[in-house]
């Protein structure tokens, strides 16, 4: 569950920080896992309000905007005009970044200098207005001059609980709220929920239940004169947050409801329900319907349906019909709002293959009595941003009443069980700040509400004023002294992983002495003048072999291939993580510079003698992989390879590893001069890594995205470059070009021969196209496979290999 902390203060007054909340949180059962936030992808653009429109005079297909950054007036000339004057829109000032590293410049277009750039949310980075292209107009009320991250609140604090299966009122922020409440003693400000009265001017509908051991309740809602547009941005901002994708301001405002109160809600098309009936139903063997992604389902007799009078609509809190969606042409909706059974819905759910928000808090268990509250607050909602009026009143069908359970809690057993002397009318108020009835005398009565389905017997309220006075408060008896958790450090976590990974690739993990022969430098053929040759003397050494303390690891790693080759092992892949020391000057005045460092070494042939494939000797790209499966693992990505000459290492077959301008290791092939030193006959493959700074630039925790909807379009281009441009360079500059649909771009083929010029090689791309929010066609993959040609044309030179 996300909590979007600014969303949570609409709800109560927070005194305290995002982290302050998750630690309190946390510390009464309710696990806040991580606090995130929405990390804009763009610097430097502002809120700017549009003063003029005008049509360029020298281009029918540009138009010149003055806009107000709230400082000065500047011109910018724009490619659409789906804005007016007194829009406000997102302005990119000269000197901003784009997602997919885009600068923007001061630039003249046919005559006109433009300061600066109006965005579209798919230019920002930003999922919002689906289905819409072109620029991003933003709510009235935002402020003009702020900063864009600001004025959207992208950078506020979201926090991602870890619920137990118990806690499903805490699925809404409503319930968050009330845990909150009990953790401060501030009071929950619950949000509007009446109605406008409306007669019917639309057919009622009639609404019946088959089984009230399935559906306890069914309420529904019609409203008229339905307008599907967008909803607004801060509402858009918030589903985002919440990790939930817009779609349009019906679907988004029951959306918006499930994240408030914990209740999933469903919009029909009222005019596509048959007699405009709704039936709460099991399936009947072998009907079939098909769901809102557009998927053919065959349904069981177990699956709990809801129909209209002639077949099924909606698999019962797990996903709606295509049949009844509702569309821009819809004028008319049905709001649901309803408790099914969790078994129920679970079932259906597994059979499917399916999941989903709602499914996910039927499962666990909705409040049945806050299925009206949650219908009325949509409405509201819907009534308040002009997208439609309320038709006639709520019909509610609550065949199996459920009642809040009044428990008896006596004082003197909680006290027993916790071990602490907490008060009666401690624990009273511990119970009144969540909303509960409490009744008073020598013990407590409590009336728990419906939303806590957690809280059945005696010993549940005790638990309750435990974790809410405070686990903390209860002292250590048993077994004597304080016990205390070991836990590893973010730092120790991280070198499991990287010592997991490597064993996982194939290595064995070695460790060397870290006081070393001063012979090494020369072996290596390190230079006189190199500050690698500067080592630290040992005062009282144990061997002239171990006297110096090392300063790359390399020399180790090679005399462990060496010892292992003496001994016939000739089919090596070992790693070490230790530590050289690299002083700043000579004699010492202050310790050295103490660094540890991932050394690999990998030589032979892998994998082993097998009678259905020959094995393949190590080179430079078998340890390259293993190093970006590691980077891969810390979860660093953007780091350039380029190559590099390094003494004891071939020339041609060494690279240096960058990233943000930091140079992070190197990767080579080892000098065949140095590997005679070592008495190695075969190619061996080194690479050391500065493991301080990958742990610096390291994030354990893992980025999912969700799987494509649409299919990809693969193209192949084959260029002719000149030697001295990168396939790293030409795969940058095609990405640019090919814009955010270019999901991938694969380097298949390199060729010389009698048909390249002389200083030329042809370079094989595979390149996938693929659009997030839709089908593309090859119409748009041409255009912009076509740029791409282009481009590098203009760039490199580069002139296409047919």
């Amino acid at each position: 569950m996300r909590v979007p902390y600014t969303w949570l203060k609409d709800f109560i007054d927070l005194e305290h920080s995002a982290q302050e909340l998750a630690e309190m949180l946390t510390n009464a059962g309710i696990e806040v896992e991580e606090i995130t936030t929405l990390k804009p992808a763009f610097t430097n653009v502002v809120v700017a309000e549009v003063k003029s429109l005008d049509k360029h005079p020298e281009a029918d297909k540009l138009f010149v905007v003055q806009v107000h950054d709230g400082t000065e007036e500047s011109t910018v000339v724009a490619g659409i005009n789906n804005f007016s004057p007194g829009d406000k829109v997102p302005l990119a000032k000269p000197g901003a970044r784009l997602p997919g590293d885009l600068k923007i410049r001061r630039t003249k277009l046919r005559g006109i200098e433009s300061n600066g750039m109006l965005c579209s949310a798919e230019e920002l980075g930003l999922e919002l207005n689906p289905g819409v292209h072109g620029i991003l107009v933003l709510d009235g009320e935002t402020p003009v001059g702020a900063p864009l991250e600001e004025a959207l609140y992208l950078n506020d604090p979201v926090l991602v609980l870890g619920l137990t299966p118990n806690r499903a009122d805490c699925l809404g922020l409503l319930g968050v709220a009330h845990e909150v409440a009990a953790l401060t003693g501030k009071a929950v400000q619950m949000p509007d929920t009446s109605l406008p009265v409306e007669k019917a001017t639309q057919p009622v509908p009639k609404i019946s239940i088959e089984d009230e051991n399935l559906c306890a309740r069914y309420a529904g809602l019609v409203l008229s004169d339905i307008r599907v547009d967008m909803a607004p941005v801060w509402m858009q901002i918030r589903l985002l947050q919440a990790g939930v994708r817009p779609i349009s301001n019906i679907v988004d405002i029951t959306n918006y409801v499930m994240w408030e109160w914990g209740q999933p809600l469903h919009a029909f098309d009222y005019h596509t329900l048959a007699e405009h009936s709704i039936v709460v139903r099991k399936a009947r063997e072998g009907e079939v319907m098909v769901t809102l992604d557009d998927q053919e389902r065959e349904l069981t007799s177990e699956m709990l349906v809801i129909a209209d009078a002639k077949e099924p609509v909606a698999l019962a809190g797990v996903m709606g019909g295509l049949a009844t969606e509702v569309t821009a042409a819809t004028d008319t909706v049905l709001l649901e709002s309803a408790h099914f059974n969790p078994v129920s819905i679970r079932r259906t759910g597994r059979s499917l293959g399916m999941y989903s928000e709602a499914q996910q808090r039927f499962e666990k268990g909705v409040d049945v009595n806050g299925c009206g509250q949650a219908i009325r607050r949509a409405a509201r909602l819907i009534d308040l941003l002009n997208a439609g009026r309320v038709n006639g009143d709520v019909v509610d069908e609550y065949v199996a009443p459920q009642y809040p359970k009044k428990i008896r809690l006596r004082p003197d057993r909680a006290r027993q069980l916790i071990g602490l002397e907490i008060s009666q009318l401690e624990m009273s108020t511990i119970f009144q700040r969540q909303g509960f009835k409490v009744e008073e005398g020598t013990q407590l009565h409590v009336t728990a509400p419906t939303r806590r389905a957690d809280l059945q017997e005696e010993v549940d309220l005790i638990e309750e004023v435990a974790r809410i006075h405070g686990y903390d408060k209860i002292g250590t008896t048993l077994p004597s002294g304080t016990m205390t958790q070991g836990r590893r450090t973010e730092k120790q976590r991280a070198i499991k992983k990287v010592r997991e990974t490597l064993i996982s690739c194939g290595l064995a993990e070695v460790i060397n002495y870290s006081f070393v022969s001063p012979q090494m430098s020369d072996k290596l053929r390190i230079p006189a003048e190199s500050q690698l040759r500067k080592a630290v003397a040992i005062a009282n050494p144990l061997s002239e072999e171990q006297s110096v303390m090392r300063t790359l690891l390399t020399g180790g790693l090679l005399e462990t291939l060496s010892y292992n080759s003496n001994r016939n092992e000739q089919n090596i892949k070992v790693f070490e993580l230790g530590a050289v020391y690299l002083p700043k000057e000579l004699p010492l005045v202050e310790l050295p510079e103490e660094k540890t460092i991932l050394g690999i070494a990998m030589t032979g042939e892998f994998p082993k003698e097998h009678w259905r494939h020959k094995p393949v000797s190590v080179d430079f790209f078998d340890v390259k992989g293993v190093v970006e499966t590691v980077l891969s693992v810390l979860g660093i990505d953007g780091v350039q390879v380029t190559e590099a000459e390094l003494p004891w290492c071939q020339p041609g077959q060494t690279a240096l590893l960058y990233l943000d301008n930091e140079e992070l290791g190197w990767i080579g092939r080892v000098h065949p001069e140095v590997a005679d030193e070592y008495d190695l006959e075969k190619p061996v493959y080194l690479a050391e890594l500065d493991l301080a700074k990958l742990l610096d630039k390291a994030s354990l925790i893992t980025q999912y995205t969700s799987l494509p909807r649409y299919p990809a379009v693969l193209r192949d281009i084959a260029v002719v470059v000149p030697d001295s441009v990168s396939a790293a360079e030409v795969i940058e500059l095609m990405r640019d070009a090919g814009g955010s649909i270019v999901e991938d771009i694969t380097l298949f083929d390199l060729y010389r021969g009698p048909q390249i010029p002389e200083g030329s090689r042809s370079l094989a791309f595979a390149v996938t196209y693929r659009d997030a929010a839709r089908t593309l066609s090859d119409d748009v993959v041409s255009r912009e496979h076509q740029k791409i040609e282009e481009a590098l044309a203009s760039r490199f030179g580069a002139s296409l290999r047919r």
